[in-house]
């Protein structure tokens, strides 16, 4: 975020000009990118003798379902083909990656470019040419096969892009003061001291949760990475009766590369024990299979054909998730639940089980709702047959995902505290309260030696052998003013000053006359 008083070298335009220009380039981007593969294809006679235009309407098309704008279709009977009736929903995310990347990059590139507060200027304007964009690819694209809602076209977009752009400004200006001009470390100050502890408690479970679902995800990567090699003869073998043709298994890879991360997200809820269907009376889970018959997709190839009991082994997965995230959490140094509890219960083998439990079930909540925000967002429908209902149930994923990483948080937790020290007796507020002191013991004093050599300087200089006396009177006092540890438990302090420059000249004057 530019917080200088002269901005950095950019475009010579008004910042909602330059968001204009910005997401107006990057939707025609995004656009031709999938334009380019399509037409790779029609140019190979890959679309069956279609003309050019056919070729880029279904290229609309695409770029619009994966924006996530349902796609109507009407085909009618066609020789041995079956007509065609319903709507296609199922987005393919590996394409909506595109869109978004290049929105996060517009979005660092309008911070670099807004002072403070004014973030929101092309934000607002790229978001509408956005939609605008979309809605006038929707109208070019519909024809009486294909069609879809330009209303949808144009606000459907808009979470992206918004989303792309909050994160990439974020990213850029690292302050959400320098994005909205909302200054919140004074907003927060007007909170308590408690207040602003719970505050950093419930950020770090928040954050927590986010850790386990990605390392949930990541273990469904691997999962369907190791499923793909089991698998791969059954792929080639589906790829070979196809018989494509160089074009054709071309289109059919890219297809297949647009829904890996479905498949990420379908491995994740298999492996929670939610599974997932594809196609209504389907269902794949850890127990069974039941599938049917299926189109000749080569990615299918990889679906699991576990037995029972074997396939429950994918639960460790979820659980050592949520464990990784509890070691998070405990690193984070944020638990201020656990000093609560250590407060009010002074048995710590008694206080941090109970902290750990409490906060592996509150991870549950924001787990629950991002798990079932993955499996909405892969979940849709093909529009063909009974291949209506193809995905995981939101509700189920969420619920059978998060009490696994809910009880493996808790297992890391526990372990982080078994495995680290215990150092909060170090901290001031938690250690033992001192032993208060006798009523009738002697409390310490100070003589300060300097009060004494002033007593020494306001003698007048013309009584020089009354002065001498009085000093020697003086040292006699404080010599026998230091009771000694037989006579007093309680030792007095001296305590040297630096003497002033008056006192060291009458002090040298002093020796002189001796």
């Amino acid at each position: 975020m530019n917080t200088s008083a002269f901005p950095q070298t950019t475009l010579p335009m008004p910042l909602w000009l330059q968001g204009l220009v910005e997401l107006g380039l990057k939707a025609l981007g995004s656009y031709l990118t999938v334009l380019l593969l399509l037409l790779a294809i029609w140019y190979t006679r890959g679309f069956d003798g279609s003309s050019l235009w056919e070729a880029a309407a279904v290229a609309g098309h695409i770029w619009l379902l994966a924006h996530g704008v349902p796609l109507s279709m009407s085909i009618p009977q066609e020789g041995v083909f079956a007509a065609v009736e319903g709507s296609m929903s199922l987005v393919p995310l590996g394409l909506t990656f595109i869109p978004f990347i290049l929105c996060y990059w517009s979005g660092r590139r309008l911070a670099r470019a807004s002072y403070e507060g004014q973030f929101w200027q092309p934000t607002v304007a790229g978001m509408l040419t956005y939609g605008l964009f979309a809605a006038g690819i929707s109208l070019a694209s519909s024809n009486p096969l294909l069609t879809t809602n330009p209303l949808s076209a144009f606000f459907l977009p808009q979470l992206l892009v918004l989303l792309g752009l909050l994160l990439g400004g974020y990213r850029e200006s690292r302050s959400l003061a320098a994005m909205i001009g909302v200054n919140a470390a004074e907003w927060v100050k007007r909170f308590s001291q408690y207040s602003r502890w719970a505050g950093s408690y419930v950020w770090a479970l928040l954050r927590a949760a986010c850790v386990a679902v990605l390392a949930f995800l990541a273990a469904g990567a691997l999962l369907l990475t190791a499923s793909l090699l089991l698998h791969w003869d059954a792929i080639i073998s589906l790829y070979q009766s196809l018989g494509a043709g160089a074009v054709g298994d071309l289109a059919l890879t890219l297809l297949q590369v647009g829904l890996i991360p479905n498949s990420i997200i379908y491995a994740v809820a298999w492996s929670s024990g939610a599974g997932f269907s594809l196609g209504q009376g389907t269902l794949v889970d850890l127990t069974q299979t039941k599938v049917g018959v299926m189109p000749s997709l080569p990615l299918l190839g990889a679906l699991p054909q576990v037995q029972e009991p074997w396939g429950y082994m994918a639960l460790a997965l979820p659980v050592a998730s949520g464990a990784l995230a509890g070691w998070w959490f405990f690193r984070e140094g944020e638990n201020h639940l656990d000093e609560w509890f250590s407060l009010k219960i002074p048995y710590r083998w008694l206080s941090w089980p109970l902290s750990s439990l409490t906060s592996a079930l509150l991870l549950t909540l924001p787990s629950f709702a991002l798990l079932a925000a993955l499996a909405l967002v892969s979940r849709g429908s093909l529009g063909v047959g009974r291949f209506t209902d193809i995905g995981a149930d939101p509700l189920l994923m969420g619920a059978f995902g998060a009490g696994l990483l809910g009880a493996g948080f808790f297992l890391g937790l526990g372990l982080a505290h078994l495995l680290v020290s215990d150092t909060s007796l170090d901290l001031e507020r938690f250690a033992p309260a001192p032993a208060q002191e006798p009523a009738d013991q002697a409390r310490p004093f100070l003589v300060l030696a300097d009060d004494l050599e002033e007593e020494e300087n306001q003698a007048s200089a013309g009584q020089t052998g009354e002065h001498e006396k009085s000093a020697d009177q003086a040292e006699e006092t404080e010599a026998s003013s230091q009771p000694t540890a037989q006579e007093s438990p309680a030792p007095s302090l001296v305590v040297k000053r630096p003497k002033s420059r008056s006192a060291r000249r009458s002090k040298t004057s002093k020796k002189k006359k001796d």
